[in-house]
């Protein structure tokens, strides 16, 4: 049969603006194109501060908001051009006017090797913002440590560092992180999610690995000196380190609660959505299997379901990020509706466009394809966007930060009217 128009090649038609075609024609409802003057630029290559600082390599964002509404990010950052190397370090920097313009950069936390991934979490009963990383101490491949420090006065001084789950752990392998806090279902109850990374990840999955980027990290990779125990390789997990007093200590997991990756793939930077309505939880993770994997659970049964990919939702090997609560909203005639405001790339090969699907969460029992909205961040199909985090602002507003590669750090603010639009279709 003739193809949609939307899908008819041309001379100058590229294989990326065919698959994202297909994948709105077979998926989507309502499609809301991107607009440049809705993105802003939180640390770019180009700023002073980026020069003044050597600065020629940032990803990994995050964001926070404090009661005040004053907007937070943090990222991690390097002179190297390239992840992974000693003196990567995080640089943390606020907004006072909802991510239009941003401070100078400070730096809350370095050391002797890479710092990994920050993820911020503001706690309102102690206007206290919480800032996440990982620190490599035993290995160069990503993560190893996962520490906590904290601020009471905007970012002007840390505490010291607490480690609340270590190398050693489960495994010994590195532990690294990536999304934001969950808040869970019980009260006082907060979950972080995770994964474990054997230092042999980069031979098992190459494809966007930092050791693939930077060949001289990968002589630097070594098993651990005679008389001590090599990690354990297969300790590969997602799941997520537990507060159950509202922030101030931190649970390591049992292996019963975590989810182990397939044979045939890795399952990383794991994104925990709270349900509002279902009273549970769901995960999505990225895959190299060309799709966005998804598990649930519940805080009665503590463990996660037998993980499973979504094959409507593609993937390239990249970060996709589940805002932290379900969207609820009512409809013109009283209907009641959760939804879910998933950031990811739609693509099996590129880490473009970009953009926020806003569905219902995934039901292994659910046939068919169902099409649902999607609001795009960034629309060029040939372009290199990554790490999207998402967040719904105290006002409702949707904002999601992410890495324009040789760009630097950017942020997309959602107008109010653009999700309307996507909401009543």
């Amino acid at each position: 049969r003739t193809p949609p128009p939307a899908l008819l090649m041309t001379a100058s038609t590229t294989h990326e603006d065919f698959e994202y075609a297909r994948w709105l024609d077979t998926n989507v409802s309502t499609l809301v194109k991107a607009d440049k003057k809705n993105a802003f630029e939180v640390f770019s290559f180009a700023s002073e501060n980026a020069k003044d600082a050597k600065i020629s390599y940032a990803h990994m964002g995050t964001m926070c908001e404090t009661k005040r509404g004053l907007f937070c990010a943090a990222f991690q950052c390097s002179t190297s051009g390239c992840e992974g190397k000693p003196g990567q370090h995080v640089r943390f920097c606020t907004s006072e006017d909802k991510c239009e313009t941003w401070t100078e950069t400070k730096v809350p936390m370095f050391g002797l090797n890479a710092l990994w991934s920050p993820v911020l979490h503001y706690l309102e009963q102690t206007d206290e913002i919480l800032l996440f990383y990982s620190e490599s101490r035993k290995q160069l491949s990503p993560g190893g440590d996962v520490k906590l420090i904290r601020t009471r006065d905007e970012g002007m001084s840390w505490s010291e560092p607490e480690t609340i789950l270590t190398h050693e752990s489960l495994g010994g392998v590195p532990k690294v992180i990536a999304n934001r806090v969950c808040r869970g279902l019980r009260e006082e109850c907060l979950r972080l999610p995770f994964w474990t990374e054997p230092t042999d990840s980069w031979l098992r999955y190459r494809q966007y690995h930092p050791m693939e980027e930077n060949a001289s990290l990968k002589k630097k990779v070594y098993h651990s000196p005679p008389g001590s125990r090599d990690d354990d390789s297969e300790s590969v997990y997602s799941g997520t380190i537990d507060s159950h007093d509202g922030g101030k200590t931190w649970e390591a997991p049992r292996i019963k609660q975590l989810v182990k990756f397939p044979e045939h793939t890795w399952l990383i930077k794991n994104s925990v959505l709270r349900s509002a309505l279902q009273n549970d939880y769901s995960m999505y993770m990225r895959s190299a299997t060309g799709e966005v994997w998804y598990s649930s659970g519940d805080d009665a049964q503590q463990y996660w379901s037998t993980p499973e990919p979504i094959p409507n939702l593609p993937n390239p090997n990249s970060k996709v990020s589940a805002n932290v609560d379900s969207f609820v909203y009512t409809t013109a005639n009283g209907e009641v509706k959760e939804r879910v405001v998933l950031a990811l790339n739609p693509s099996k090969t590129k880490r473009a466009p970009l953009g926020l699907y806003i569905c219902r969460a995934h039901n292994r029992e659910e046939s068919g394809n169902q099409k649902y909205p999607f609001i795009e961040v960034e629309g060029d199909p040939n372009g290199n966007f990554a790490y999207p985090t998402t967040f719904i602002a105290s006002d409702g507003s949707v904002f999601v930060i992410y890495t324009a590669w040789d760009v630097g750090i950017r942020v997309y603010r959602v107008p109010s009217l653009d999700l309307e639009t996507a909401l009543v279709s």
